[in-house]
């Protein structure tokens, strides 16, 4: 059976608006072989397939720096401290595309990167969705809202064009669910 390893102490490498850089001295607690790992502490996340009346989803597309391109994404966003998953996908679909839901629902949650990420990904299915505001972006983003049918959602995943990890799983998690 696998063990933990034995946590000798942590300390932050660095700070910044979007993670923090923790550096924990573990023990292997087979061999005793110690050493430094990093862990980026970042808040939870969730992320949001919404769906119309008409069955259509809707997508954002935006500038993503890491890759340095613009991206066709589920709309998503940062999980506020004291805000649940629900609340905060209703947030950011309101926020992102000036959509509201009708129904909200859980479809799942992973690690994005257990390997050295300690947060969650929530994905939430958005049901009766409908445009009833515009939209309200955080400084630094600027989205274009893409509302597509369901199947051709489902050719850009397969293509390579929704290349966003998070995404892609958003998708795959409504498909399991009983989503076309």
């Amino acid at each position: 059976m696998v063990k933990p390893f034995v946590l000798h102490g942590s300390r932050v490498l660095l700070e910044t608006p979007i993670f923090t850089l923790r550096e924990d001295i573990a023990e292997h607690p087979v061999t005793g072989h110690t050493a430094p790992y990093f862990v980026l502490e970042n808040p939870d996340w969730v992320n949001v397939v919404a769906l119309t009346d008409e069955g259509e989803m809707i997508l954002v597309e935006q500038w993503r720096h890491g890759v340095r391109r613009v991206e066709l994404e589920i709309p998503a966003g940062l999980v506020d401290p004291g805000e649940g998953p629900l609340d905060a996908a209703a947030r950011e679909l309101r926020e992102e595309t000036g959509y509201v839901a009708e129904h909200l629902s859980v479809l799942g949650s992973v690690n994005p990167n257990a390997a050295y990420q300690q947060n969650t990904c929530t994905t939430v299915l958005a049901t009766g969705c409908r445009r009833t505001a515009e939209q309200e972006f955080d400084d630094g983003e600027d989205l274009e809202v893409v509302v597509l049918a369901q199947s051709e959602v489902l050719a850009r995943v397969s293509g390579g064009e929704i290349r966003n990890a998070l995404s892609a799983l958003g998708i795959l998690l409504w498909v399991q669910n009983g989503g076309r």
